[in-house]
């Protein structure tokens, strides 16, 4: 790689959803991964970028619904975890910061989850613990169910 001080650091803000149903978890298995290192699909929670001018919170409320067709309210304005963390991209470092919120389902199964999602699943602590790919999104889920 050589000397990464000629790499830019770009800064990307996300938010998403820790969704509870019944003492289990929403998770969605992702196309492809945010770094150019990941090749395959991985289960990890539905988050997404913010928009122009968007909250974290409304943001992470439309991506949750974009991301598994459920629709979702808040817990709390507040974010129960924030997540940060340098992903490698072609020729630049990202330095990402994402806020997760707590959220209640509404609806489950409302419309099909959009197609960057290969697919969804709710499913109990340990089966959540050994599909979640990132370490920082084993932290949260151990975070959640205080284990």
């Amino acid at each position: 790689m050589g000397n990464n001080r000629n790499m830019n650091l770009k800064v990307d803000f996300a938010a998403g959803g820790i969704v509870l149903v019944d003492k289990k978890i929403l998770i969605v298995k992702n196309k492809k991964g945010d770094s150019s290192d990941d090749l395959e699909g991985w289960w990890g929670y539905p988050k997404g970028h913010l928009e122009e001018g968007e909250s974290p919170s409304a943001a992470a409320v439309r991506e949750v619904n974009e991301e598994t067709g459920f629709v979702v309210e808040l817990k709390n304005e507040k974010p129960i975890a924030e997540s940060r963390y340098e992903i490698n991209q072609v020729k630049e470092k990202v330095s990402k910061t994402v806020w997760f919120y707590e959220m209640n389902v509404l609806k489950p199964f409302e419309n099909e989850p959009d197609d960057e999602i290969l697919e969804i699943a709710v499913v109990d602590y340990e089966s959540a613990l050994n599909l979640l790919k990132h370490e920082e999104d084993k932290k949260i889920l151990r975070y959640v169910f205080n284990k």
